[in-house]
């Protein structure tokens, strides 16, 4: 394969200077590159800088672009073309702004001027002195202009030189060095004296130097006390005044500053914010100025990486901070911004650092960007140019081909880190070096994966500026060097010697430095949100799987190893997980020494592991008396409970034979630890099991033995789980780690708490190997190659487990269990869940009217009851249900079949046990079925074999699954004759009103039989209680209790024949009874013998509520009134009359009204030899009173109550005693007002009496006012 190095121009060495430019040094002009944005970014600043010239007023701009983005290739560019450099005005794409810059650029000279500002005190010193430098440089025959503070002070000297004369100014100048007493310089001009010609040398050198500040501090001890040093400038505003006339003396027409690094300058300040907020606010003094005498205009291009605020650390205050922001927004305000973007990147890189050597170079490298391409499944990852806020070189296939061999989703790394670099560390420079570090190796093919810049940029780079993110660096070299690496290395099982040559390894190594590089940067898209593909992608040629496609697999599988042992790492529970890192300061591992020792003991990692395992497994079951699980287990329809018994199986005092073996016909299943705590190998285990007796139905689960790696692992799961407590609150980390600030606490819970499923996750992982639900890795078990499954049990041969978690291995092996022990058929399919009564009585149901149509089968419309049907019925052969239609006959029936061929190997032929079908259920081999769907397989063999129960010798009745008992059995019935079926369904069917079947058959015997017993049991008291109230008013109804027709006699027959009913336990004899019912009743059809008793308790509470009374009163009169006998005529013809000819409760209502109104009319008039009649019902019989004794009667009586009745014009006043005496009415006048009418009600009987007469007045169509109040009544003698 052809190394990339013959191709294009790769260096052998990278110097410290290499890619490093200096805008105050020449600019590279050969090597440059214009691109379009940079051409824009040019006429900009050229036309900033012609705006100065021609309208006289100084301007400034931020030039704005990252570490790397060519902001000294700029300056240096710009400089030259204001120097009017030929070489820079003809480079290429530089045509259009030098042209359009011709109307002022041509003769006009520039002083420019580049200051380094990293070094500088303040902004004053590093321009004033850069000017100086300059001049003093470019013009050494200039005079210097005065931006010192001391050049001033040396004018006012000689001033005063001129005033004093040159004898008394040097004896004085010369006791003014010895008070001084100064530094060396004035020592030695006390001693030697300072003389004329020594005055004029020290004067006419520069400030700073020892003469010239020697006399500085002898002029200020004698003459100017408190002036200031010979090194002072003047201020930024009057020095620059001084500089620009100075500048046009010396025929300029503008200064051009280029200030590199100003912000990164303030930042290393950023503690002082007064001196940040006072030389920042200078910048302002470029533009404005309080002298308006500035001879000509300044123009300044201020460099700048970021924001100052942004260096901000969290230490800095809301007032300071406020502060700032208020300086830079009115410096903002004041300067433009030229942006340098970082999409000129890639055409600079393909220029300046990839160019092909040829033609036939360019050709090859194209066919390998091609094969790239092509890979869809990471070309879109590694195209991830872009950042987040529009930053970034962009994203798409011109860039990357420009970059190749990196990529854009590199180089949008290496601009996001380009903040954290310093400035030499450009972008073109780190690129170099990694091709350099790569030259001997680097194929065309080969991609340069993004974990190449951790080494350079982040392991070995100078840390960034802000405090923030030094602390991020900082703990990604910590965490990479003290932890992640020794993890990898561990997990390779090799040293540092072999880690180079070690091909596992390095893939290793770049996936975690992938993944720091994603913490520390996670603005660049392509590192957000990092899975296994993305990771594949952006080292993409690192990884070689046996499978294509099989990479990221494997990627994840290296991450989940990693996963176990470092916490910081986080990998989410997606089917595509998320890989993310957390970055700490604190080394939160440290909190686990906190945990006393005896946490980590034996006992305390079994019952942890004991948790995992059962957790995995679905274990969920209660306790038994030894401790073990009794863990439900659904199969086929069935619940059944199987045993799981945890301990170390050799050791006889923890584990003692009892506990190992399974009672009954159950399952135990006893599951070891993947250790022993003594050490013992497993080999131990399976002597122990050797020795115990055969037979039992019990499973040994002998795990491998956990790694001492993984075993540390649960010591660590054992220290957090003790931190955290339960729930994971803390409560104890808070108290062991009281010394710790609170909030390295709180995060120190949430890292534990990572840690916690990180790790539980890991062990999971070992353990499903250690019980031989996953292949066993040497990482996490010991594989001593003898398998895990051991049992006890004659016969059965079990495998290795099955299943891809501990949940599925267990799940399997029980099936495995239970098939071995119920390998019958037909049965339930293997998930069936549990049957309930509810699914077995539908079943049964629909059974019963299978069995009770001629054609053996029932439409089953609903879908609910469908899926009952098809679930149970067709895989167990119990019937069949086809096109929504259940049948039952002998061959879908396989249980009749199998039933009777039991039967009659054991010769019964007629009868069938219960017990012995329970028995044959499970013949020739067990089934397994628990007892209810055992009761419903015979009870539906009893209905397709028309078979009845019986109990002792006598019929009984199953009406529901669990009614069967063994005690029960089956047999052949007697049944009705035809003809003898179709007459009791003839005239049952209308007699009860209950839809009967008409086939017959034992099922439908007992069927018809439970149903008319039934509705019998359920009107006979009713018809016994109507045949009573009957003859207790057969005198006033007029019935003859020995008539043999009527409706006392029909009431008597129905009576009779429902009790008959209802008391016959032989279903035969009472079909029989209700086939003669018509000729017992008297040849009284079924419909009209049914209103009989229907309504017999209609008619009981009507006899019982009558006014029976009234009813006589009025059988009293039949002789003198022919309205009385018309009444009970009446009345008593309807009660001879059958019910559903008269209802005799309305006709007894309407005698009761008649009667009523009957007597509320006039008495006719006595003869005239006869006085009115106060007829008496109380005592033993009728007595007539005299009106005087009425009189007297009605005001004394022993109730001491009457009632006056007036209905109108033409009535009669009656007046009525609560003892029953009726005084007749007598004739009231027309004009007498109505009467009022009082009664007193003491008891029910007397107040059945009051209601009867208010019903008859309102019958009469009168109203009546009722008002009453409430007394204490007297005792009745």
């Amino acid at each position: 394969m052809t190394l990339l190095r013959d191709l294009i121009d790769i260096p052998t060495s990278v110097g410290e200077g290499d890619f490093v430019v200096k805008a105050a040094e020449g600019a590279d002009l050969d090597r440059y590159v214009v691109t379009d944005q940079l051409r824009e970014n040019f006429s900009a600043a050229l036309q900033r800088i012609g705006h100065a010239v021609t309208t006289g007023r100084s301007q400034a701009m931020f030039l704005h672009g990252s570490f790397g983005s060519g902001k000294s290739h700029f300056m240096a560019v710009l400089r030259e073309i204001l120097a009017h450099n030929p070489k820079a005005r003809q480079l290429s794409g530089l045509s259009g702004p030098v042209v359009a810059a011709e109307p002022w650029l041509p003769g006009r000279r520039f002083l420019t001027l580049t200051l380094h500002m990293l070094d500088a005190r303040s902004v004053e010193q590093a321009i004033l002195e850069g000017y100086l430098r300059h001049v003093t440089a470019a013009h050494p025959d200039a005079p210097v202009p005065a931006v010192h503070r001391s050049d001033a002070l040396l004018t006012d000297a000689a001033v005063l030189r001129a005033t004093m004369g040159d004898e008394t100014f040097f004896a004085a100048l010369r006791g003014g060095a010895t008070a001084g007493g100064g530094g060396l310089a004035a020592m030695r001009a006390s001693a030697e004296g300072w003389t004329p010609q020594r005055y004029a040398d020290a004067a006419a050198q520069p400030p700073g130097t020892k003469d010239r500040d020697a006399l500085v501090s002898a002029l200020t001890q004698a003459f100017f006390s408190g002036a200031v040093h010979s090194a002072e400038y003047l201020d930024l505003d009057t020095g620059l005044a001084v500089i620009t006339r100075h500048a046009k003396s010396l025929g300029y027409d503008a200064i051009v500053f280029f200030l590199d690094e100003l912000i990164l300058w303030l930042s290393g300040r950023i503690a002082d914010y007064t001196f940040v907020n006072t030389e920042g606010a200078k910048l302002n003094k470029l533009v404005e100025s309080a002298d308006a005498a500035r001879p000509l205009p300044l123009v300044s291009f201020v460099a700048r990486q970021r924001n100052l605020e942004e260096f901000l650390g969290p230490q800095v205050g809301g007032t300071e901070r406020e502060a700032l922001a208020h300086v830079m927004r009115s410096v903002q305000g004041r300067l433009g911004e030229i942006v340098l973007a970082d999409t000129n990147l890639p055409a600079i890189t393909e220029n300046r650092l990839l160019k092909p050597n040829d033609a036939a170079a360019r050709a090859v490298i194209d066919n390998a960007f091609a094969a790239v391409r092509h890979n869809r499944e990471v070309w879109d990852t590694l195209l991830l140019g872009a950042q987040y806020g529009d930053a970034g070189i962009g994203s798409d296939a011109t860039a990357f081909r420009q970059l190749y061999p990196f990529s854009p989703a590199l180089v949008a790394t290496l601009v996001a880190l380009s903040q954290a670099l310093q400035r030499e560390r450009t972008a073109l420079k780190v690129m170099t070096e990694l091709l350099v570090d790569r030259r001997d190796t680097l194929r065309v093919n080969d991609l340069i994966g993004v974990a190449a810049l951790f080494d350079p940029l982040v392991l070995h780079g100078e840390l960034p500026d802000r405090p923030k993110l030094r602390q991020q660096f900082e703990a990604a070299r910590t965490l990479y060097l003290r932890k992640l690496r020794p993890i990898l290395l561990a997990l390779n099982g090799i040293d540092e010697e072999k880690a180079t040559a070690h091909t596992q390894f390095q893939l290793d190594d770049k996936l975690v430095k992938t993944i720091l590089l994603g913490a520390l940067v996670p603005e660049v898209p392509a590192l957000h949100n990092l899975t296994a593909a993305k990771l594949h992608a952006l080292n993409f040629g690192s990884i070689t799987a046996p499978i294509p496609g099989y990479e990221n697999t494997m990627v994840l599988n290296r991450l989940r190893k990693i996963e176990q042992d470092a916490g910081e790492l986080h990998l989410t529970d997606d089917h595509d997980p998320v890989v993310s890192l957390k970055l700490h300061t604190v080394d939160f591992d440290k909190l686990l020494d906190l945990v006393p020792h005896n946490e980590t003991s034996a006992g305390v990692r079994q019952q942890l592991l004991r948790e995992l395992i059962s957790a995995e497994m679905g274990l969920a079951g209660s306790e038994g008396s030894h401790g073990e699980l009794q863990q439900p287990r659904d199969w086929r329809g069935r619940r059944h409970v199987v045993q799981v018994k945890f301990g170390n199986v050799r050791d006889p005092d923890a584990m003692p034979v009892a506990a190992l073996l399974a009672p009954g016909e159950s399952w135990r299943i006893v599951v070891d630890y993947p250790f022993d705590p003594q050490d013992y190998p497993r080999s131990a285990d399976r002597a122990r099991i050797e020795e115990l007796p055969r037979g039992s139905n019990t499973v040994f689960w002998l795990p491998l033995y956990l790694t001492d790696d993984m075993m540390g692992r649960v010591a660590q799961l054992a220290k957090i789980n003790y931190l955290l407590g339960v729930g994971g609150a803390g409560e104890r980390l808070n108290t062991l780690a009281a010394d710790w600030p609170k909030v390295d606490r709180q995060q120190g819970r949430v890292y534990l708490l990572q840690r916690q499923t990180q790790l539980r996750d890991g062990l999971i992982t070992a353990l499903k190997q250690a019980y031989g639900a996953a292949n066993p890795q040497p990482s996490d078990v010991h594989d001593d190659t003898v398998g895990v499954l051991h049992t006890l049990a004659d016969g059965l041969r079990i495998g290795d487990p099955r299943g891809g978690t501990l949940a599925d291995a267990f799940r399997n092996l029980t099936a495995e269990l239970l098939e071995w022990s119920y390998p019958g058929t037909p049965a339930l399919p293997v998930d069936e869940k549990p049957l309930t009564r509810a699914d077995l009585a539908k079943v049964f149901d629909y059974a019963r009217q299978a069995a009770a149509d001629p054609t053996h089968g029932v439409s089953v419309a609903s879908p609910a009851d469908q899926k009952v049907l098809r679930r149970i019925c067709n895989p167990l052969q119990l019937g069949e249900l086809v096109d929504h239609r259940y049948v039952l006959t002998i061959s879908t029936c396989f249980w009749s079949r199998h039933l009777l061929q039991e039967a009659a190997k054991e010769d019964y032929r007629d009868h069938f046990p219960v017990h012995k079908l329970r028995q044959w259920l499970d013949v020739p081999k067990r089934r397994g079925f628990d007892r209810d769907l055992q009761n419903l397989i015979i009870a539906v063999f009893s209905c397709e074999q028309q078979l009845s129960w019986y109990e002792h010798g006598g019929r009984t009745n199953v009406v529901a699954v669990n009614g069967v008992e063994d005690r029960f059995e089956l047999r052949q019935p007697d049944l009705p004759s035809d003809e003898a079926w179709k007459a009791a369904v003839q005239f049952g069917q209308p007699f009860f009103g209950e839809v009967l079947p008409r086939f017959r058959n034992p099922a439908n015997l007992a069927t018809l039989a439970g149903d008319l017993r039934r509705a019998a049991t359920a009107y006979a008291t009713h018809a016994r209680d109507l045949v009573t109230k009957l003859i207790e008013h057969a005198a006033p109804l007029g019935l003859d209790p020995t008539a043999p027709a009527g409706r006392l006699a029909t009431a008597q027959r129905v009576a009779a024949l429902l009790a008959q009913v209802r008391d016959e336990r032989d279903d035969v004899v009472l079909v029989g009874l209700i086939a003669e019912g018509e000729e017992r009743l008297g040849g009284l059809d079924g419909q009209a013998a049914s209103v009989v008793f229907k309504q017999a308790r209609h008619l009981v509470a009507a006899l019982d509520g009558a006014q029976w009374p009234l009813i006589s009163a009025v059988e009293r009169r039949i002789d003198t009134d022919h309205r009385a006998r018309v009444i009970i005529e009446q009345l008593r013809a309807a009660a001879g009359a059958e019910q559903h000819g008269v209802d005799l409760a309305r006709a007894l209502q309407e005698a009761v009204s008649a009667a009523a109104a009957l007597l509320a009319e006039v008495e006719p008039t006595p003869p005239p030899d006869r006085k009115p009649e106060v007829v008496s019902s109380g005592g033993a019989g009728r007595r007539v009173v005299s009106p005087d004794d009425q009189e007297e009667q009605v005001g004394t009586g022993s109730q001491g109550a009457s009632e006056r009745s007036a209905a109108g014009q033409g009535s009669v006043l009656t007046t009525l005693t609560i003892d029953g005496t009726c005084v007749l009415p007598q004739q009231r006048r027309p004009h007498d007002p109505p009467a009022l009418r009082t009664r007193v009600v003491a008891d029910e009987r007397e107040l059945i009496e009051l209601v009867t007469e208010l019903r008859a007045e309102v019958t009469a169509g009168r109203r009546v006012t009722v008002s009453w109040n409430t007394e204490e009544s007297e005792r009745r003698p």
